[in-house]
């Protein structure tokens, strides 16, 4: 493949982008977009020292908005809002402890709450006040278990059939 570069073409002007608009307060629907484990300088506490948060990307479903960046610190005093996090995907903990991971809720529909807040710098950004717990008709259905092989078996013979 060959070009003729005898002659000087400007390259084509860029193309505008154009800044979207912060989700506005109120109650929202919105999917995570992207989530991850790490640490955050500016989540550190006397309990997590080191400031290790699920951090998640919020957008809202058409992808008209600015994402929301939620970080959820491992933190006793703020453990709260992992639970109602794992309630908005319909996780229901069991015992003393929550476990979530980016696993469990990238690609989750969620229905938040947001407020917005002013940085010391004047920067308005949308926040997640509270994540909302889904209703018990909304939830999804339990994920079947994966048969095991003599299950497999079993299910396939008739029902008057011993399998031994």
């Amino acid at each position: 493949m060959q070009w003729d570069i005898g002659e000087q073409f400007d390259a084509p002007p860029a193309v505008a982008t154009t800044e979207r608009q912060i989700m506005p307060v109120g109650k929202h629907a919105m999917i995570v977009k992207h989530a991850e484990e790490g640490p955050n300088e500016y989540k550190r506490s006397d309990d997590n020292p080191e400031g290790f948060c699920l951090k998640l990307r919020l957008s809202d479903l058409e992808g008209r908005f600015k994402f929301v960046f939620d970080d959820l610190p491992q933190s006793k005093s703020l453990a709260w809002r992992a639970k109602q996090l794992a309630a908005a995907i319909g996780i229901i903990p069991h015992g003393e402890t929550l476990s979530l991971t980016p696993d469990d809720v990238i690609g989750q529909t969620i229905e938040v709450e947001l407020s917005h807040y002013t940085s010391k710098a004047g920067k308005v950004s949308a926040t997640v006040k509270r994540y909302i717990e889904r209703t018990s008709d909304a939830r999804p259905k339990a994920a079947a278990k994966p048969r095991t092989q003599a299950a497999k078996v079993t299910a396939s013979l008739d029902d008057d059939v011993v399998p031994f």
